[in-house]
């Protein structure tokens, strides 16, 4: 049926005779007696074709039609007036109906049809036919076109994809001589072809850097300021860190770009001074001439706590220890060593930078020396995810940013993967040490939030007093 030539057809006849032949021949003696021989003109696309038929070949339009009449009639017994009455409406209805979607093609468009090669046919032409056209159109996007057989122009009165081709080739559009009358729409008037302008872009509009909506109402630069703009020179940045000019703040060219990682942390409000004096500084007593040290003594005398200042105070070489008095005068020599928490981001990286400046030292001569050398040789991630480093900016791990003596600064991502490897050590660490005691002792009396909180604490002061070397 869909045999797009008479050879096509003869070609598809021959194969059906050859399958089915000779066990079916009754079968095929009836198809080829009944239907193919006295109505293929009437049925194979190929004969069919040679007539204007609009894409009708089906006899479902008229099985429509005839159940949209049986709607309005609603029985079989109404007498010739009533039935004639009801048909009146149906056709009417139809009628308004069409007469609605024909006004509302004329005013719209749809949007795949509103390119260039419909500009001159809009809304005299109905939108079905013009979807046709557009489906022509994209089999010319395709690499191999068939050749031209003027059936789908003869068919359908439409252009084919190769007048279409021909069109896009010259810059033409579609006119209103290219359909056949059936596809044209009712309305008063007569066509005129109006062709659209050619479109002539903005000189100014196309060299400008930024782009300017469409509802802006600034002017356009005039031309000498335009030029203007493109011949002057463009301010060198300012470092808001050395304050020098050429460079910005996050510039690798910054002489004090790390030197915030070079000076010791701040204090907390937690932390007490130590204070250190040599073993040549003054006695703590006023007009008291130093003991001399023994020889051969390389002991550290023990650390005391003033009653009255609460400082600490170590003496090197020292045979014992006078608690000084608040009036007394302050020694020689004389420097503030301030502590922080075992668990603060910047220990932690100092405490990393140590370590990775210790395994630095043992390495063999000429071999590579690298933070990632060192992060493979001890087993550490590589990488971490970008929610892990989100993780560890929120205020109860290391905070947004930074606080250094000179200001704050945001986190190195050196610093945060240092952060994060500490944390799942600790993770490691406290897991084992549950393990370990519910092994010892599976039934523990332990209840509550108190206890532990208690153990918490513990746990806090051990390792604190772990890391701080005492």
């Amino acid at each position: 049926m869909k045999s797009p030539d008479e050879k096509a057809f003869d070609r598809r006849v021959q194969e059906l005779e050859r399958r089915y032949l000779p066990q079916y021949i009754e079968e095929v003696g009836y198809i080829k007696a009944n239907w193919l021989d006295p109505y293929k003109e009437r049925l194979v696309r190929a004969w069919v074709d040679q007539h204007p038929h609009f894409g009708n070949v089906v006899t479902s339009r008229v099985e429509g039609i005839h159940g949209l009449l049986k709607s309005h009639l609603k029985k079989s017994t109404l007498d010739l007036f009533e039935a004639w009455r009801a048909r009146k409406h149906a056709l009417l209805n139809q009628l308004a109906e069409l007469q609605s979607n024909q006004a509302s093609q004329q005013m719209g468009i749809p949007i795949e049809l509103s390119v260039s090669l419909y500009s001159a046919i809009r809304g005299w032409v109905s939108h079905e036919a013009l979807r046709k056209v557009e489906e022509q159109r994209k089999l010319l996007l395709k690499e191999h076109l068939p050749i031209c057989t003027s059936a789908f122009s003869r068919s359908h009165g439409l252009p084919c994809a190769h007048t279409l081709q021909a069109l896009q080739e010259q810059n033409q559009p579609l006119r209103l001589e290219h359909f056949h009358t059936h596809w044209h729409l009712n309305r008063h008037g007569v066509h005129q072809l109006l062709l659209e302008p050619w479109h002539r872009p903005d000189r100014i509009a196309a060299g400008s850097s930024t782009s300017r909506p469409q509802s802006s109402t600034q002017r356009e630069p005039s031309a000498f300021e335009a030029v203007q703009a493109t011949a002057r020179p463009k301010a060198q940045p300012k470092c808001s860190r050395c304050h020098q000019i050429g460079h910005t703040m996050t510039s690798k060219t910054c002489p004090q770009r790390h030197e915030e990682l070079l000076k010791p942390p701040a204090p907390s409000a937690q932390a007490r001074p130590l204070l250190t004096t040599s073993s040549s500084a003054s006695s703590l007593h006023a007009g008291e001439a130093p003991r001399p040290t023994s020889s051969g003594s390389s002991e550290q005398a023990e650390s005391v706590i003033d009653s009255a200042s609460c400082i600490i105070v170590s003496l090197d070489g020292a045979d014992n220890i006078v608690p000084a008095a608040s009036s007394a005068a302050p020694p020689a020599q004389t420097r503030i060593m301030p502590t922080s928490r075992y668990d603060d981001p910047r220990a932690i990286y100092l405490r990393y930078v140590a370590a990775r400046d210790a395994w630095y030292k043992v390495q063999p001569r000429g071999s590579i020396k690298t933070n990632q050398q060192y992060r493979r040789a001890l087993g550490l991630p590589l990488r971490y995810d970008k929610s892990s480093y989100q993780w560890c900016l929120y205020w109860k791990q290391m905070g947004k940013r930074c606080d250094t003596p000179n200001g704050s600064r945001d986190w190195t991502k050196e610093e945060m993967m240092a952060y994060l490897d500490w944390s799942k050590a600790e993770d490691d660490r406290v897991k084992a040490q549950v393990a370990a005691e519910m092994e010892r002792s599976p039934f523990s009396s332990r209840k509550g939030m108190h206890d532990i909180w208690e153990a918490a604490a513990v746990d806090s002061e051990s390792q604190q007093a772990i890391h701080s070397g005492r």
